[in-house]
């Protein structure tokens, strides 16, 4: 059986694993770091370390593999560990290799965190609800709950709970859906947030279809009133707003980059 193994990725080229089996002790530490330092000079930066089926891990392999993160971060790369059972991970937390590298239960975890981190890729959610105010809060915790699940900060969280909110009370209460239903889009990455609420409703004549552009192109708010801010809140709150409007359905998209991003 071989004991070490390195090789790229095939589904994510861009992946260099570091394939561990057995009791790597003291005596593969020159094996492993000639492995190691092959791909690293021909431009590996991104490496996994697969640890399924080691049964013991040296000080001096855990040595190599935090000299081997020291390197690639001064390039921009990354290394993660996956896979490890139950008591290698204890002792791997213990020595706080946990604290510098992240950990992953299996090699599907590690892909969804590195396509996230450094490949640009998006999260979505695509739901109906029934139009109802009661739905709005549960639906609230939901959007913050994906977004704090990818390192969201409260107040961005925050700021697209009250997008979401504007945006489904104004479906619910202006839109009154004729089906009974409106359509929550969400997508996000590490940059931006995009969100679209769409309803059917009962036909609208042309002339009521410009009324409404117009209250989507120039929101007026009453000061004296607490309600029918939610267009021009939306606006504010956004990076950008779209809207289309048809005889028989309505749509609002708003996009919300992340500051610093």
């Amino acid at each position: 059986m071989k004991q070490v193994a390195v090789y790229t990725l095939p589904e994510e080229p861009e992946v260099t694993i570091l394939e561990l089996r057995g009791d790597i002790g003291l005596e593969l530490i020159p094996q492993v770091s000639a492995e190691i330092a092959k791909f690293y000079d021909a431009g590996a930066v991104h490496w996994a370390v697969d640890l399924s089926d080691v049964e013991f891990l040296s000080s001096p392999a855990v040595g190599v593999i935090m000299g081997l993160r020291s390197r690639v971060l001064q390039k921009q790369g990354s290394v993660s560990l996956f896979a490890a059972h139950p008591d290698l991970k204890e002792k791997l937390n213990l020595m706080g290799v946990d604290l510098a590298i992240p950990a992953f239960l299996n090699l599907r975890h590690f892909l969804s965190y590195f396509r996230w981190e450094f490949k640009g890729a998006s999260r979505f959610l695509k739901a109906t609800f029934p139009a109802t105010a009661a739905v709005v809060p549960p639906m609230r915790r939901l959007i913050a709950g994906l977004l704090q699940s990818k390192g969201y900060t409260g107040k961005e969280t925050f700021v697209m709970e009250s997008i979401v909110d504007e945006l489904a009370n104004n479906a619910i209460e202006h839109g009154k859906p004729a089906d009974g239903v409106f359509l929550l889009q969400l997508k996000f990455d590490k940059k931006k947030m995009e969100l679209s609420i769409s309803n059917q409703c009962a036909e609208l004549s042309s002339e009521e279809q410009k009324t409404l552009i117009g209250k989507y192109e120039n929101p007026q708010v009453d000061p004296k009133s607490i309600r029918g801010r939610g267009i021009a809140l939306v606006k504010k709150l956004s990076s950008r707003m779209s809207y289309q409007v048809e005889p028989t359905r309505v749509e609002v998209h708003v996009v919300r980059l992340r500051e610093g991003k």
